[in-house]
């Protein structure tokens, strides 16, 4: 890295503390374009880091807590309720976890993340359904099936993966990039494809 480099890079994140500071965040740090709504329910810890054009919308049973030293990466979006008239249960992502560029985590039935947990860019997490039984109703005024996914401490998701409502992801598993999850993952297990299935172990 050149010294020119280094010096935009240290300015960068200069002017991310700035406005984390400016922001009420004063130990961590807060990219350009960063999205909050209902920030009465978002929880920071320690440290936290939002990237650029994160947005972050905390309004939900429980709200969205993000622990000490959790990263959040470029135009990520947290999303705790779909609608207001029947309010998420919200998101809890432990310390010093990653959430990667462009992961979208919908709260709808509650999305817990452990701590020390790594998302590729492109992850996908749903913790409801749409209900689609009935054919004399369009599928959007059936509501929703709610069902909360929880990954362990220690998971890495790789990149373009999906995580489906219901799912639960054990301690230190991986997830093969661009794989669909739509049934538990064992601890220490890797699986990959669509659906995923296991193909190692750790």
């Amino acid at each position: 890295m050149s010294t020119r480099q280094l010096l935009m890079f240290m300015v960068d994140k200069f002017m991310q503390k700035t406005r984390s500071v400016s922001t009420g965040s004063i130990s961590g740090f807060r990219g350009e374009r960063v999205k909050i709504r209902n920030r009465h329910q978002l929880v920071l810890g320690q440290g936290v880091s939002l990237g650029a054009g994160v947005s972050i919308r905390a309004m939900s049973k429980s709200g969205i807590v993000l622990n000490d030293f959790v990263t959040v990466d470029d135009f990520a979006i947290l999303r705790a309720s779909g609608v207001i008239r029947n309010l998420g249960e919200g998101i809890f992502i432990g310390a010093r976890s990653s959430i990667g560029a462009f992961n979208f985590i919908h709260g709808g039935g509650g999305v817990r993340i452990g701590s020390d947990c790594l998302l590729g860019p492109y992850v996908s997490i749903y913790s409801e359904n749409h209900k689609a039984s009935r054919l004399d109703v369009p599928i959007r005024e059936q509501g929703e099936e709610r069902s909360a996914v929880a990954i362990g401490n220690d998971v890495w998701i790789g990149a373009g993966s999906t995580v489906l409502a219901g799912v639960s992801i054990g301690q230190g598993a991986i997830v093969a990039a661009g794989a669909v999850v739509t049934s538990d993952v064992a601890a220490r297990t890797i699986v990959g494809g669509v659906p995923a299935k296991v193909i190692g172990r750790r």
